[in-house]
């Protein structure tokens, strides 16, 4: 059996891992395009339900009362199915190419549906960047808010929606095995204010309070560009490995392999192949938040990828094409 290291939070950040807000935030903001206003949370969770929230708070604005919010059909995250019902929003499913958003069809559906925002992450299931600098510019268009889970993919191009939000438990890009954060733009900021909402928005905050990891938060976000980039060089080389891989030509952290004997593929690798807390680094498929085809994702984002030198990824690779 060939057992892997798994990703843990990095050894500066543990050693110290108190720190100042203000540093925190200016490093996250050199992740984002724009500067946004950073709120930090205990989950990613907590910042898909603010995001639900403020979606609330701003339906009134809308000429016509936009209850509706478009998600992908796949590659999503199970948030977007539940925190915005919460509000009595409804959940629409826009159809996508195994995750990706073609922005001609995104259009299409916004100017059919009473759409108030999109829901995405940055990369559809962990596998495909999506076209996000084209979908924002649709969205500004039509007038729709996006909320944006960048999650997977801070560290590369991320960060264009108007609500920003990111996990950073494990095994996350930021991984701090807790924590999280959601950014809102100057426009959404503008909204609040002149909807009187701000001080409400800023109170709820405060019930989302995070104690003092600061400084590990700060040291994982200094690494998120080199863990992004050797995360997209290790997943390319499986892609040029596998016949059978998926979006060759998108960036992605984890791996898609099209297997129609998942189940028995996923039981084999299981044996041979683990993490060394005892996880699994394979995931059956299909499932929403990666990919609803018959296969396996190889979630290199779970592996120790800043330690873990390149013929290992080959050895891994022969071990499951054996």
């Amino acid at each position: 059996m060939i057992i892997i290291p798994h990703r843990k939070p990095c050894l500066r950040g543990v050693l110290n891992p108190k720190g100042n807000l203000n540093e925190l935030i200016l490093v996250i903001n050199s992740l984002l395009p724009h500067k946004m206003d950073i709120s930090i949370l205990p989950s990613g969770n907590a910042g898909l339900y603010i995001a639900s929230y403020i979606l609330n708070t701003l339906k009134a604005s809308y000429k016509n009362n936009r209850n509706n919010i478009l998600i992908p059909d796949m590659g999503g995250w199970r948030g977007f199915l539940e925190y915005p019902k919460i509000f009595n929003f409804n959940i629409v499913k826009l159809q996508s190419d195994l995750g990706i958003i073609n922005p001609n069809t995104l259009d299409d559906v916004l100017k059919e549906n009473n759409i108030q925002a999109l829901f995405l992450t940055t990369l559809a299931g962990y596998l495909a960047h999506q076209p996000i600098k084209e979908i924002k510019k649709i969205c500004e268009e039509r007038e729709i808010i996006l909320v944006e889970d960048v999650s997977g993919g801070i560290g590369g191009t991320c960060g264009y929606g108007d609500i920003v939000v990111c996990s950073m438990g494990s095994p996350k890009i930021i991984n701090c095995e807790y924590g999280g954060f959601i950014g809102i733009s100057d426009r959404v900021k503008e909204y609040l204010i002149e909807k009187k909402k701000i001080d409400e928005f800023k109170s709820i905050l405060k019930t989302h309070k995070v104690f003092n990891i600061y400084g590990l938060m700060k040291e994982e976000a200094l690494n998120a560009k080199k863990t992004y980039n050797k995360l997209i060089k290790y997943s390319n080389i499986f892609k040029e490995e596998f016949e059978n891989s998926y979006f060759k030509d998108s960036d992605g952290v984890c791996v898609f392999l099209e297997y129609r004997n998942q189940k028995e593929v996923l039981n084999k690798l299981n044996n041979i192949l683990r993490l060394d807390n005892g996880k699994s680094l394979i995931t059956k498929c299909p499932i929403y938040e990666r990919i609803l085809k018959n296969g396996i994702v190889v979630e290199l984002k779970k592996m120790d990828i800043l330690n873990i030198p390149q013929e290992e990824i080959f050895e891994i690779v022969d071990v499951i094409k054996k």
